[in-house]
Formats: C-alpha cells, structure tokens, sequence
C-alpha cells in the first residue's frame, strides 16, 4: 500500500544477515538524525541494539537508521523487552519523518537457530495522523507463516493491510441498527 519501492527498500547487508537481529527505519528527516537517541528516550523507545546505532543516506536530504546485533527485534521495543505502544512510534514518525513520504519500520531476528521472525511497517502521515499497514511473519525451514495484530491489541500497528476493502457490512467498526449500517 505505502511500501518503498523494491530497489530502495531491499538492503543486502540486513536482508541477508543471517545471524543477529536487524531494524531499519526511515526515511528520517536528515536534520533529526543528530537527536534521534534524544527522542527515541524521550518516547521510551529502543532498538535493543541503541548502543551501535548507524545512518546511512537515503538522498539529500533524508536518512535511514540501521541497528543491528544482540537484542534487535526487527521492531522498536519499550521497557522489558517488550513491542513498544503504536502511539510510541507514531510519536517519533511525527517528530523525524517527511510527511507525506512512505516510511518503514523493517527488519528481523531469530528467537532461536530455526525460526526468523520477519516484521515490515509501512507508514504515511500527514503530520498530524500516521496510517500503518503491517506483515509480520514467521520462517521456519520451508514454513511460512503470517503472523498479524488484530484492530486494538496491545504492542502490535492498529491497521493491517487488507487485499480488499472492507465493505461497510464487513468493516470491524460498524454497528447493524435496525437495517442499517453505520460507522
């Protein structure tokens, strides 16, 4: 829906990594990528990896963060370990990101030797709203399984892409009153 492009958003050195967790974020706005540790503490959020943090140029001016190592998940986390809050992370794509441009949240890591969990977060806001769409997967051996966050759990994007638009009668947030339909 709002993903980057093939050619800019695959990356060889995390995509193919095969040994330790990987989180890429961006595009940021260049001029934040001096505060990001700031704000990325100022939110409660964390890479698990916040110690080897890099930038890598995304054009004139917009940069991607990569973190990569122990305790990276793919996804920001919060206090314990734990998936941070969506708002966390809408919070931080409202102070560092370009509004208007896609963003991604993207990576993976390996709960153990035979399992990658495999998250992508694509987002676009306006500056004041961000809309998500996300696919989490797990890969073990030649098994393939998609993983996602139903509309309000705790820790996972509030908005999963659909292949097909709801109808009104099938969207999640409608209420049936005396035969009709509204949201």
């Amino acid at each position: 829906m709002f993903d980057l492009p093939a050619e800019q958003n695959f990356c060889p050195e995390l995509d193919l990594a095969t040994d330790k967790g990987v989180l890429r974020f961006g595009p940021l706005k260049a001029s934040s990528a001096g505060e990001i540790r700031y704000l990325m503490q100022e939110f409660g959020l964390s890479t698990g990896g916040d110690q080897d943090l890099r930038f890598k140029s995304a054009g004139q001016d917009a940069v991607f963060l990569i973190a990569a190592g122990e305790g990276v998940t793919g996804y920001f986390l919060e206090d314990f370990g734990i998936e941070a809050a969506i708002e966390s992370v809408d919070d931080l794509v409202l102070r560092c990101c370009p509004i208007g441009l896609p963003i991604s949240i993207r990576g993976h890591y390996y709960p153990d030797d035979e399992t990658r969990i495999t998250t992508l977060m694509t987002a676009v806001h306006d500056g004041i709203k961000v809309t998500w769409c996300h696919l989490r997967t797990r890969i073990r051996g030649t098994e393939v399984l998609r993983l996602e966050g139903a509309e309000g759990q705790q820790g996972f994007p509030m908005v999963s892409c659909n292949p097909r638009p709801f109808t009104p009668a099938s969207r999640p947030d409608t209420e049936h009153q005396h035969g009709r339909v509204t949201a």
